[in-house]
């Protein structure tokens, strides 16, 4: 797992497995994927439920009985329903990570799910047969790490990988210009370069992190919006509010409540 991004979602906390009735199991990927694959992970549900996810620049496979689909980057929170009681695997990989193993545009599948034609592996189609061939999580697990290791291509660490670095420990609050120069591209490559690798604009991936750590610090501390606002750049606490609700469509304080308190009411 790398150590510089993690992505944040709720719905995975301990409050919002309990709010939405899900178990979930989670398991690291081998350390030749450390820096591609963030987790696998298995969700158990015993009725129908909705299965909210906030926008985190990531993509994931999601896999169950009946096939599977990979999701692109979403720059609004969504919900992927769960139609039926039983368990559903994925695998989520960090951004910009699936070039590593094929050659994408994502740009292609923004804000949308792409079904098995879109990655360039026939075995993609038959993946989740051989996932529910097994029984346990663990070895679901090794199934899918030897599908994405059998994948991997020997790809020195880049320029790109360098942007990403650079904007992770900003916590995206690097300007479009100030990162192109850092690294030696001209503003338009460098946003080629972000909406292949990574589905958004340079300028709509650094503000999917920027929002990604304002979520975590404000599910933790909802009250603490002004310096959240603050220490992200964001110009005052009415921006921040206003971002939280064009992508979140929520405030700080109701997502808080939406993922910690017993009851769902949508």
């Amino acid at each position: 797992m790398s150590t510089l991004y993690q992505p944040f979602q709720p719905t995975l906390t301990a409050g919002g497995l309990h709010r939405f009735g899900m178990s979930l199991q989670l398991a690291d990927s081998s350390a030749p994927l450390r820096n591609v694959v963030h987790s696998y992970l298995q969700i158990s549900v015993d009725k129908p439920t909705p299965y909210p996810v906030m926008p985190d620049a990531t993509q994931a496979i999601y896999i169950s009985t009946e096939g599977s689909f990979i999701a692109g980057a979403y720059n609004q929170s969504f919900e992927f329903p769960l139609l039926e009681r039983g368990e559903y695997f994925g695998i989520w990989f960090y951004p910009g990570a699936l070039r590593k193993l094929f050659e994408l545009d994502l740009q292609e599948i923004t804000n949308q799910f792409a079904d098995t034609g879109f990655l360039p592996c026939t075995q993609f189609a038959t993946l989740h047969d051989r996932i529910y061939q097994q029984t346990q999580f663990s070895q679901r697990v090794k199934q899918c790490d030897q599908w994405v290791l059998s994948h991997l291509r020997e790809m020195p660490t880049d320029r790109f990988d360098q942007a990403l670095a650079l904007i992770y420990k900003a916590r995206g609050t690097l300007k479009v210009e100030q990162l192109a120069n850092q690294i030696g591209w001209s503003r338009r490559h460098l946003n080629r370069m972000f909406r292949s690798n990574t589905g958004l604009s340079t300028q709509a991936f650094c503000q999917t992190i920027r929002r990604q750590h304002a979520c975590l610090d404000l599910y933790r501390t909802p009250t603490n919006s002004l310096n959240t606002a603050i220490e992200l750049g964001y110009y005052d606490q009415a921006h921040l509010l206003n971002d939280y609700k064009k992508h979140l469509q929520a405030s700080p304080g109701s997502i808080a409540n939406r993922f910690m308190s017993d009851f769902y009411n949508p």
